[in-house]
């Protein structure tokens, strides 16, 4: 592995670690109870992975309950829940996971919630608590873009290629996806009040399934082209937390 892959996985991990720190020394909590239903779902959409064609990577429909718990939800929550779903979808069903791999694919998750979660709520200040519909959208498309890029650039290190090829690469196909789940994410968290939004979370749990089977059979007609990208059985991929 090149010296720059290597310090810029460090990087990423370290940073990942220094967050989830941060937000443990600052757990706070409005309601455990839906705490427990996002953690809950993000860990099962967790275990839902399609891999992307084209690169060694995999998309998890757990960002749905990641935009939820972004707007209602407590930063230390969302940190956690990203954590928890990071090494579902790492571990989940895995045959030789090794731990940096682990380590960097939840530091990354923890990092692209935990700003997209900051920016989202600094830019709105205090209309923030009033407008979750605008918070959803506005922290999905922080994290989009955020998660795509770390995500490629450390292919593109590892693997030689250039990272923006592989950014668009990924981008393209995960984009309709994020949008979709953007759409229904921003539908529950605007018909449901503060109190009762973890009725609407569960009300996405199906929606979220029909939408990974639909991915599946997508995944069957495109990834033929791709088979020379393919990791084999053995080899552990980068996770999209996605």
């Amino acid at each position: 592995m090149p010296r720059i892959a290597k310090a810029y996985i460090a990087l990423i991990i370290a940073s990942g670690t220094t967050v989830l720190l941060l937000a443990a020394g600052s757990w706070s909590s409005a309601s455990l109870r839906q705490f427990a239903i996002y953690l809950g779902l993000a860990a099962v959409a967790s275990t839902l992975k399609i891999r992307i064609p084209g690169i060694e990577s995999t998309l998890s429909p757990n960002f749905v309950f990641l935009l939820l718990g972004m707007a209602f939800c407590q930063f230390s929550e969302v940190a956690t829940i990203s954590l928890a779903a990071a090494l579902v979808q790492s571990l989940w069903a895995a045959k030789q996971p090794r731990l940096v791999q682990v380590t960097f694919s939840a530091a990354t998750l923890i990092l692209s919630a935990s700003v997209a979660y900051q920016a989202s709520h600094f830019l709105l200040g205090r209309s923030a608590v009033d407008s979750p519909v605008t918070l959803v959208i506005l922290a999905g498309s922080l994290y989009l873009p955020l998660n795509t890029a770390l995500i490629a650039a450390v292919v593109g290190l590892v693997d030689g290629r250039p990272v923006l090829q592989v950014a668009r690469s990924c981008y393209e196909y995960v984009f309709p996806y994020f949008m979709s789940g953007i759409v229904f994410a921003g539908l529950v968290s605007g018909a449901f009040s503060r109190s009762t939004v973890w009725k609407g979370a569960l009300l996405l749990a199906p929606i979220v399934i029909l939408g990974y089977v639909y991915s599946l059979s997508r995944t069957a007609v495109v990834a033929p082209s791709a088979v020379q990208l393919t990791p084999t059985e053995d080899e552990e991929l980068v996770e999209v937390g996605s």
